[in-house]
């Protein structure tokens, strides 16, 4: 599938719009540091030299016809979905696993269940000059049960997080996951569990046809009455009518999204408005530009060692 990486002299693209220009230079500079005999192309006319290219949404290309079918493409993100409606990618896909990214995933999700935990809003951004305390003894983090929807790297790695500062943790995803410490349920009626008794429901899962708007109205009657929801997943997780309903009923306490079907984020759409929702612009985990370099160029060892890159996409799952 990868031979041509395997055989070939390493040609490499670098397409990833506005950033180009950075990643090339980190690109030229990783190459020289780890002593690699790796080309990068500059002139798209030798299209049919090149077999990797690293690429992002934001490219200027989009016609990847023009490319040879066993060149390797490495997206600098972690989610695919908009890349693989490009029905000119014949290519194989590798999405990007960053051990920096996933760190900074754990990091919010961890900071975004401790602000919540811990109240900080009430302290922060008082609605008057007024010096108060807890009015209610606050639990312990080991009172408090967090689930997660997704127990891939990105899930995971924020399970650990949240283990380590004591909460009690509890995984869902599509195949059962052996994590110390940390339980891990599948299945609708493992589904059914975690929302039933979760105090935080975190969203990590990938967007594919099995889970688009699991979030919707009839999961939404299963969630914990004042259950606090996060979505650093992706937007189409959830269904944003069924979610709103479900904040002004109480049954949703309060959320914080990082993700939206439509980004940015309109303008006039009521989650700006909610008192009880919190909206970031994307930035649970942000692409760190030497970081994914050196990744992707691991990868592509890899694959010159005849083994299977990380994140290889299964097109047909999305992911």
């Amino acid at each position: 599938m990868c031979t041509r990486i395997i055989g070939f002299n390493l040609n490499i693209f670098v397409s990833t719009g506005s950033k180009t220009t950075k990643y090339k230079k980190i690109l030229e500079e990783e190459i020289k540091n780890q002593f690699l005999e790796y080309n990068i192309i500059e002139d798209i006319s030798r299209n049919s030299e090149v077999n990797a290219i690293i690429y992002s949404d934001e490219s200027e290309i989009s016609d990847f016809s023009i490319f040879p079918d066993d060149a390797v493409i490495f997206s600098i993100f972690a989610g695919v979905e908009k890349t693989l409606l490009n029905k000119s990618i014949r290519q194989p896909l590798v999405r990007l696993i960053d051990i920096e990214m996933t760190e900074c995933m754990a990091e919010w999700c961890a900071a975004h269940v401790l602000r919540y935990h811990l109240d900080l809003d009430e302290f922060i951004k008082p609605e008057k000059n007024e010096w108060k305390s807890y009015s209610t003894e606050r639990l312990l983090a080991n009172q408090v049960n967090v689930g997660i929807l997704g127990l891939g790297i990105l899930g995971t790695a924020t399970a650990n997080k949240l283990r380590k500062l004591d909460f009690n943790v509890t995984g869902w995803s599509t195949t059962e996951k052996n994590l110390s410490g940390i339980k891990s349920l599948v299945g609708l009626n493992g589904l059914a569990k975690i929302l039933s008794n979760s105090d935080y429901l975190i969203l990590l899962l990938p967007l594919t046809e099995e889970t688009k708007n699991i979030i919707n109205s009839d999961s939404l009657k299963m969630v914990k009455k004042g259950a606090i929801l996060i979505n650093a997943g992706r937007g189409g997780l959830i269904e944003d009518n069924d979610l709103l309903k479900a904040l002004d009923s109480g049954k949703i306490s309060r959320c914080t999204l990082d993700v939206f079907d439509e980004e940015p984020l309109p303008k006039e759409h009521p989650f700006w408005f909610h008192d009880k929702v919190t909206v970031t612009p994307h930035i649970s985990a942000p692409t760190r530009l030497q970081s994914s370099i050196k990744s992707i160029l691991k990868n592509i060892g890899r694959i010159k060692k005849g083994l299977q890159p990380n994140g290889l996409v299964q097109k047909e799952r999305f992911y």
